[in-house]
């Protein structure tokens, strides 16, 4: 019974690892959080110190007055099987206008995507593995 007890508690604390410090965001799904920032400069601030706070490194592109502010993916440093997507565009939440902050943590090697339809724009996004610019592995896939 001890030994079935210590492997529920090393388990729960490993699924807990990802993303350990993300009490600004509502989380839905394991390690996948949202958050929705009122001004540009606000989601650039939570993304940054978010990533500072994961121990991260945070050396990021943002489109200034774009649609579509960031969309990136960082290699977790401790599993490089696991990586760190983040996306953050331009929208409305309950009719305030500012950018949706979305963070998901997921295998490395599977393809991802989704659609967010606002109105009449719709904003594809995808994050897949040595293919797209946004890929941690493009350097490797490039050799």
């Amino acid at each position: 019974m001890k030994k079935l007890l210590l492997i529920f508690l090393l388990a729960s604390a490993s699924a807990n690892a990802q993303w350990s410090v993300m009490q600004k965001y509502s989380e839905f799904g394991k390690g996948n959080y949202y958050l929705f920032a009122s001004t540009e400069k606000d989601a650039r601030r939570i993304i940054l110190e978010t990533l500072q706070d994961n121990q991260l490194s945070y050396d990021l592109v943002f489109k200034k007055g774009a649609n579509l502010l960031l969309t990136t993916a960082i290699v977790d440093p401790l599993n490089s099987e696991y990586v760190y997507v983040i996306h953050s565009m331009r929208g409305q939440y309950y009719n305030k206008p500012g950018y949706h902050v979305f963070c998901y943590y997921m295998e490395n090697r599977y393809r991802y995507f989704y659609d967010i339809t606002e109105g009449e724009n719709r904003i594809s996004l995808i994050y897949e593995p040595g293919v797209l610019n946004v890929s941690p592995n493009k350097d490797k896939n490039n050799k």
